[in-house]
């Protein structure tokens, strides 16, 4: 989805819903946490300092469909032709907050079956619960019972703010290692087996000089702990001359922030 067309759509769903605010205000119910579907633009919002997060377009359409390589993003476009955002924990205030943004309800009674082509033959997942929050439209959610160790809050005003909760400082390293699908490609050393277990649902890079860039599934996000970039990415340009001091791992688990020593430079 483009980043225009999301504005509509979006601008729609407020319109829709601008008189809930005011019935909320004289019922106020109590808050409740949600694993949801949030565009990468809007998660991304509240994370970095600068850059545009549109969904990421796929040429094979399989890895978009496979948890294996995908797994923590979303997507709603059942050919796999994209991928749209992150599925992430977020406080809801008001239940009636989540009508004004047109979100379909995901329950355990929910499952949605994908079926790749891998080298001739048909492969087929059901996924069910939360889990088929993982082809689902902007904005879906499946009621957490339990409080998560990572959230955002969600906005009467459209907006995610910033990652709320457990935070995990890595006594770790990030290098800059060759790769023959980028011109810059990062490593990064000292979670690989924190990560086994769990889907990475979002990174961020900061430069020493404060500039905080999002990176995005299969694009830039590669088997977890590989990062690749190639000029024209915007992740790329914002940080090209620049030296990096960390890197933020955004878990359900947590926020692993592994520091990259020195600085590693970015030529």
């Amino acid at each position: 989805m483009t980043r225009k067309l999301f504005a509509l759509l979006l601008a729609l769903v407020m319109l829709a819903g601008c008189g809930i605010a005011s019935i909320a205000s004289a019922e106020e119910d109590e808050g409740l946490y949600v694993l949801m579907t949030i565009p990468y633009e809007m998660f991304y919002e509240a994370e970095t300092t600068a850059g545009r997060y549109d969904s990421v377009s796929s040429a094979t359409r399989v890895k978009t469909r496979m948890m294996t390589f995908a797994g923590g993003s979303f997507h709603f476009m059942p050919d796999g032709r994209e991928i749209t955002g992150v599925i992430f924990p977020v406080y809801v205030e008001n239940e009636a907050m989540l009508a004004m943004y047109g979100s379909t309800e995901v329950t355990d009674d929910t499952s949605i079956t994908i079926t790749v082509n891998v080298n001739g033959r048909d492969i087929s997942t059901t996924y069910t619960g939360k889990d088929a929050l993982f082809e689902s439209f902007p904005f879906s959610y499946y009621r957490l019972s339990e409080t998560p160790a990572v959230f955002k809050a969600l906005g009467w005003d459209s907006s995610f703010g910033p990652v709320q909760g457990r935070v995990i400082e890595v006594e770790g390293s990030v290098s800059v290692v060759s790769d023959p699908y980028a011109e810059l490609c990062l490593k990064v050393d000292g979670v690989d087996e924190v990560l086994s277990a769990l889907d990475v649902n979002a990174v961020v890079l900061e430069a020493d000089d404060g500039t905080r860039t999002g990176l995005k599934h299969l694009e830039n996000i590669w088997m977890k702990t590989l990062f690749g970039m190639n000029s024209g990415a915007e992740a790329y340009e914002m940080l090209r001359g620049k030296n990096l001091a960390r890197a933020d791992i955004y878990t359900l688990d947590a926020v692993y922030v592994v520091s990259a020593g020195d600085g590693v430079r970015i030529e």
